[in-house]
């Protein structure tokens, strides 16, 4: 027993941290101009260190029983974090790859036909940070679900899930296929990292049951 209290204490915080990383990693560069490839490292890796976040939240909300809405939450985080990487990478292999293709194109025919060849290609990274964006919103509502009589600090992070999940994808759903900045509306984006942020440091204060932030 003693040993799988250390044991989901460890997922915990190493989900918090992990979980304050992954947000920074994802507002820090929509502020700042970073390096090349710290700024590469940040958009690649940020779905995996996400998953890690959500695997310690798995822990501390399953401490006293596990739920529905805990387990469908977590697997829907997974599916997020895994396709959020698969979403970067085509997109990041697709611009290199035919970028250089275009600086090396010998005419303006060549030019185009691989210019036709990249807006292609942008269906189908769109098609995947839709789908990417629709299993993290879901998980943030599910998670809020579960949080809601987990203690009172958490309703509000709760609240917060549900706003900034249930908004951005209804906005996703009411502009698709078009990302709603493209239609001219808000981009409820940077609020998913702020969720991020505050519930990854209540996971940090609630690592003990007894500190638990009521």
């Amino acid at each position: 027993m003693v040993l799988k209290e250390i044991t989901r204490k460890n997922f915990i915080k190493l989900g918090g941290w992990a979980g304050l990383a992954a947000g920074l990693m994802y507002l820090i560069p929509k502020v700042i101009s970073l390096p090349k490839m710290m700024s590469t490292g940040f958009t690649i890796f940020m779905g995996p260190i996400a998953i890690l976040s959500f695997i310690g939240l798995y822990y501390l909300l399953t401490r006293k029983e596990i739920t529905i809405p805990v387990v469908l939450a977590t697997i829907s985080a997974i599916l997020a974090g895994a396709l959020r990487m698969a979403f970067i990478v085509v997109q990041m292999n697709n611009l290199i790859y035919i970028r250089e293709k275009i600086s090396a194109a010998g005419s303006p025919e060549d030019v185009q036909i691989w210019k036709n060849i990249l807006t292609g290609v942008f269906t189908v990274q769109n098609g995947l940070n839709y789908v990417a964006d629709f299993f993290i919103d879901w998980a943030m509502i599910l998670f809020g679900i579960a949080m809601w009589n987990y203690s009172k600090s958490a309703k509000w992070i709760a609240v917060l899930g549900f706003v900034a999940g249930g908004s951005h994808f209804l906005l996703k759903f009411y502009t698709f296929p078009k990302p709603p900045a493209e239609s001219g509306l808000f981009d409820v984006g940077p609020l998913i990292g702020v969720w991020a942020l505050v519930i990854s440091i209540w996971m940090l204060f609630n690592i003990n049951e007894k500190s638990k932030i009521d």
